[in-house]
């Protein structure tokens, strides 16, 4: 889509390569640790290191970036939940502080938005205001949306049931009307629209709550059973509404629909949309209502515009039609796999008249909660003749032509956008001409025509003096056309004009040295820092490369690097090269990059060999490459000279290419042997080819495999699973010395000679000095009956345990998998084991008062665990004691799809 279309602009993100601090300071040091802590799923520990740390960040300035990064990390772990490894309660407003002081101390006017939105959220309705306010200040345009909703429909206070108090914050028109002016002002359309709609609210008392309502469908249901139309939708029993309901009558494009009482509009930031929802933060049940008036010649039906409306036309639905007593239309429920919510929605016509009210639910389950207002809503909905005038209305030739073209663009049908744009030119659409250079500088429009969007461009700017179309501008003559300083100029303008992404523009004019002037680290790093103050994330790993040339001079560093290479030192030829793949101080071309590896390479670099393999690689997958096939020798050559940097998937392109030039058997073990400790399967089928019984090595392979998947990784389980078939005796192992079997029906342990074991078909006892290990065997809640089930049960596992700190994954063979949980209760401790495979699930629980001791046998009681062999045998629990343990109702999967596992008590 065109430049125009998406405004907030894909800049590309260019990451730093990983070059290492030396000499730390202890702060530094101790936000290392604080991260470390993070990671190891520490995560109470590390908030009072980095609450230490913003408190010295506000009062040194030195370290105020090492303050900013901290309250960055604690808002998000108080607002997420979880940071890293580590988990905690949700504490919104804990983690608003931490951003309020982030604020104080970077004035981010993307982040005092965000501020606000969570005071609002946790109905702190006086700081959620003031916040608001200063987010408008610094030019965030929804921030004044949110304002004028804030005074158009009042603010109360909700309860944990869903009551209202009465208002906390009263409704005040004029207020709403001066933030909805403000932005209007800048050419807003949106606020322009409820502008004219409180303004007209405010003038106006008449009402069409009651006689003027009944009257209006009154009219309608009685032409409809005039021309034989008979309703076909969802009734609803009138007895059993609990809602109250008012109604919304469009007075400008025409047409009105029941609504509940004291429901509010807000705005959904993401997509700009308005929508109506129990509360201005509520995000589980959003319902939008879109209107559109069509020219004649248009190629929108029902169907297409409902699938434009919901983005859905890659989504299978059940359309379905749904006449009411005053519109005729379509509906279907489905659940959109982007979005990850499920939909409602009805879309109607009338004429050249379209409308789509679409009901958005987090679940797909609330949409039951809400089916009431589902199909109250959508029953009422009707179409009326406008009443007032607007130059916002779709009904306006222009604005439907316009409306045309950008439904063509979106479905990349340019020759329809481009003559439905023209049209609406005709007709004097201002946002016609923005459409149109779209068309002209879009990539994949046949369109495209860099001269004539930059005709279009300036015409246009000179009526408007639209900081967007300088930026576009400076941006043409910047990426397109290479003459930086008329694009400075175009820069220059926009930056005056208010646009808030230039100076991340600006500042890589100074970091590249695009300039006559070369590189400027000090400039660059100020229109940076700008930039991220403005909200431009990406502008932090350039700040971030800044700084650690320690105040060095940034084209003297870049000068005394190319000096090195000169003289031959083959690491900083290596780094100059990376950093010219990455874009890091220099703008490289593909042939810059591989001539730089190639230098690099001849001064010794056994990592530029592998780089210039992956560029090779890249180059040959290209269908129309018709060269040499280069990869696979620059790939040997860096294996040869011992890099160990390789990916699993190249280095096995490595051993198949050295068996084609002859290597012998054993060398072709031993490299798939590396291979398939990296958990890559290819190795593993390769392995298993040309070994036919269990050698040290082998053991030693699986071992390693059983480390990895306790990580996380699938590909380790496979591995593991199909070693086992192969090789039985990994999982089934006899007793060693001081060890001896006992065994049921169901499965085998290994215990230690000198403990006493009590077993039955449901499990039993093991006592080991004074602790006594409780285990058990339950029924599986799901069938398992394939690899990829299984798979599924691996992963969730994985995902609700890994991240826990009293948990530990425990793997005893491929298909014997599950958590160890240490946890305290009344002064006893205790550690439990569950087990899950595809057949039964396992459970061993140690108990103890003396936490010493309990540490002590956990090993062992991990030991035993992982000995467990099961027989052929399934569980049936007959007495209903035994379907729950551990997981509880272990797998659920709802109808979106969703799949959970519920720890138990």
């Amino acid at each position: 889509m065109g430049f125009f279309s998406n405004l907030k602009e894909k800049i590309p993100f260019i990451s730093n390569i990983g070059k290492k601090r030396s000499n730390k300071s202890s702060t530094e040091l101790q936000y290392d640790k604080a991260m470390s802590l993070m990671e190891n799923a520490n995560g109470l520990e590390a908030v009072e290191i980095l609450e230490k740390i913003a408190d010295i960040g506000i009062m040194d300035e030195n370290y105020k970036q090492l303050g900013t990064d901290c309250l960055k990390i604690l808002g998000e772990f108080y607002e997420t939940g979880k940071y890293s490894n580590s988990t905690t309660d949700k504490d919104l407003s804990k983690a608003a502080g931490y951003y309020e002081k982030f604020t104080n101390m970077t004035n981010d006017g993307e982040m005092i938005y965000k501020v606000a939105k969570m005071h609002l959220e946790t109905q702190n309705f006086a700081k959620a205001i003031t916040f608001f306010q200063k987010a408008a200040e610094k030019g965030i345009k929804p921030a004044y949306m949110n304002l004028g909703s804030i005074y158009e429909n009042g603010l109360s206070r909700v309860d944990q049931y869903g009551n209202k108090s009465e208002n906390v914050i009263p409704v005040d028109l004029d207020k709403a009307m001066l933030w909805y002016r403000r932005l209007a002002d800048m050419g807003d359309d949106k606020a322009q629209a409820a502008y004219d709609r409180v303004d007209y609210a405010s003038k106006h008392t008449d009402s069409i709550e009651f006689e003027e309502k009944d009257k209006i469908y009154s009219e309608i249901s009685e032409k409809r059973k005039e021309k034989g139309k008979e309703p076909r939708f969802k009734a609803i029993d009138p007895a059993k509404l609990q809602y109250q309901y008012t109604y919304v009558h469009n007075q400008i494009d025409g047409y009105i629909h029941k609504l509940p009482k004291d429901w509010v509009k807000t705005i959904n930031e993401e997509t700009d949309e308005e929508y109506y929802a129990p509360n201005m933060t509520y995000k589980d049940f959003e319902m939008y209502v879109s209107y559109d008036s069509i020219p004649r010649d248009s190629k929108k039906t029902l169907e297409n515009y409902l699938r434009y409306c919901n983005d859905a036309f890659d989504e299978e639905l059940q359309l379905k039609s749904y006449i009411t007593e005053y519109a005729d239309g379509i509906c279907t429920t489905f659940y959109h796999k982007g979005m990850n919510k499920g939909i409602v929605t009805f879309a109607f016509y009338q004429g050249r008249r379209l409308a789509c009210m679409r009901f958005v639910c987090a679940t797909m389950e609330i949409i039951e909660q809400y089916e009431e207002i589902i199909f109250e809503t959508a029953n009422s909905f009707a179409f009326v003749n406008p009443t007032r005038v607007s130059d916002q209305s779709l009904n306006r030739k222009d604005n439907q032509y316009y409306s045309e073209a950008i439904y063509c663009y979106y479905l990349e049908d340019y020759e329809g956008a481009m003559t439905a744009a023209k049209q609406a030119l005709k007709l004097g659409s201002i946002k016609a001409s923005y459409l149109l250079i779209d068309l002209y500088y879009d990539e994949d429009s046949p369109y495209r025509d860099i001269e004539k969007t930059i005709s279009y461009a300036k015409q246009l700017f000179d009526a408007t003096k639209d900081p967007d179309l300088a930026f576009l501008m400076g941006n043409i003559y910047d990426q397109q056309l290479k003459d930086y300083m008329k694009a400075l100029n175009w820069y220059e303008n926009a930056e005056r004009l208010g646009n808030r992404r230039v100076p991340f523009y600006l500042g890589r004019f100074y970091y590249y040295g695009l300039l006559r002037t070369q590189r400027d680290g000090i400039k660059a790093l100020k229109y940076f820092k700008q930039a991220r103050d403005n909200g431009i994330r990406e502008a932090e790993p350039y700040i971030k490369d800044i700084e650690e040339l320690k105040g060095e001079d940034l084209q003297a560093s870049v000068e005394k690097w190319e000096r090195a290479v000169a003289a031959g030192s083959g690491a900083t030829a290596l780094k100059v090269a990376l950093m010219k793949q990455s874009q890091i101080f220099y703008i490289a071309t593909k042939y810059d990059i591989e001539k730089a590896f190639l230098e690099a390479l001849g001064l010794g670099s056994t990592q530029a060999a592998y780089e210039l393999g992956k560029i090779y690689q890249v180059n040959e997958a290209d269908p129309a490459y018709k060269g040499e096939m280069q990869s696979l020798k620059y790939f040997e050559k860096a294996y040869d000279q011992h890099y160990d940097g390789f990916d699993k998937e190249n280095l096995f392109k490595v051993i198949e290419y050295k068996r084609s030039k002859g290597i012998t058997d054993e060398q072709a073990v031993n490299l798939y042997l590396e291979n398939a400790a990296m958990a890559y399967v290819p190795a593993v089928d390769k392995l298993l080819e040309m070994v036919k019984y269990v050698t040290p090595a082998i053991q030693q392979l699986y071992d390693v495999l059983m480390e990895t998947a306790e990580t996380g990784d699938d590909s380790a389980i496979i591995s593991m699973n199909k070693l086992e078939k192969a090789f039985p005796e990994l999982v089934i192992k006899e007793s060693g010395d001081g060890e001896k079997v006992i065994e049921n029906k169901f499965f085998r342990l290994i215990v230690p000679r000198e403990c006493s074991a009590t077993i039955n078909d449901d499990g039993g006892t093991i006592k080991i000095a004074d602790s006594v290990i409780e285990f058990a065997v339950a029924e599986l809640p799901v069938k398992v009956a394939s690899e990829d089930d299984y798979l599924k049960i691996y992963k969730l596992i994985i995902s609700e345990y890994l991240p826990i700190e009293e948990a530990e994954i425990i793997i005893a063979n491929s298909r014997m998998i599950g958590s160890g949980i240490r946890e305290t209760k009344k002064e006893v401790h205790s550690f439990s084991i569950l087990l899950i495979s595809s057949k039964n699930q396992y459970m061993f629980k140690l108990s103890s008062r003396d936490r010493r001791q309990l540490l002590q046998f956990k090993d062992e009681v991990t030991k035993i665990a992982k000995s467990l062999v099961e027989s052929g045998e399934i569980y049936v629990d007959t007495e209903g004691t035994r379907k729950n343990i551990g997981l509880g109702v272990l797998l659920r999967s709802s109808e979106g799809g969703f799949l959970s596992i519920g720890k138990s008590e």
